[in-house]
């Protein structure tokens, strides 16, 4: 496909190559002395552009990738937007994503489940936990699975210990109903429901009392 090249933005060490159609091709320093000179108002083969680049980016986006993850596990959402920043292909990260799925690098599944486990023994409820993981990148499915998998009981105790904490909180309040609406909202924000936040308020109470 022809286009012709409409902008070439250029910084310390690379250059973005803007076309009349909206693309854009990222170059390093090194890959732009290797090509053909470019400039404003050359017709360019876009097809064979990218497919030039996609050799010589490839490297480079595995590369990061790696050490994304080598300083945590992530997401392929997560990857793939923060090689999007970059301003990788997309040709180049899918080949980065599949290459890091097929050595068992990056498995989406076995994320959603950590994370969903690791968030609610921090006290998240299960609405903030699906919403984080839809951020990440992960299809609602495998983020539904995660949470159907969780512990139902360490989830309880969780939600419990977080209303005890919050009942020390607001216990200087002279309104017990509004102290009460606070308590709820401050469950919400956390990604509890009114029915399981009720349960673990009264739960809390009932072992204060015993005390």
């Amino acid at each position: 496909m022809l286009d012709v090249v409409k902008e070439i933005n250029e910084k310390r060490h690379s250059a973005v190559i803007i076309m009349e159609s909206g693309e854009q091709f990222w170059l390093t320093w090194t890959q732009l002395q290797e090509h053909e000179p470019f400039a404003v108002g050359l017709e360019v083969d876009t097809d064979e552009l990218r497919q030039w680049l996609l050799v010589r980016q490839y490297p480079m986006a595995l590369n990061d990738a790696v050490t994304l993850l080598a300083q945590r596990a992530q997401s392929s959402g997560e990857i793939r937007q923060k090689l999007r920043r970059k301003l990788y292909m997309e040709d180049t990260i899918e080949m980065v994503l599949y290459k890091l799925e097929k050595e068992r690098l990056m498995d989406d599944e076995a994320f959603a489940r950590d994370w969903a486990a690791s968030r609610a023994r921090c006290q998240v409820g299960r609405s903030r936990i699906l919403r984080e993981l839809r951020m990440k990148g992960i299809p609602q499915e495998l983020a539904q699975h995660a949470l159907d998998e969780l512990d139902e009981d360490e989830g309880d105790q969780a939600a419990i210990a977080l209303a005890a904490k919050l009942l020390r909180r607001y216990s200087g309040e002279a309104d017990e109903r509004k102290s009460m609406q606070k308590l709820l909202a401050a469950m919400a924000r956390r990604g509890y429901g009114y029915e399981e936040s009720k349960r673990a308020i009264e739960t809390a109470i009932s072992r204060m009392e015993t005390v």
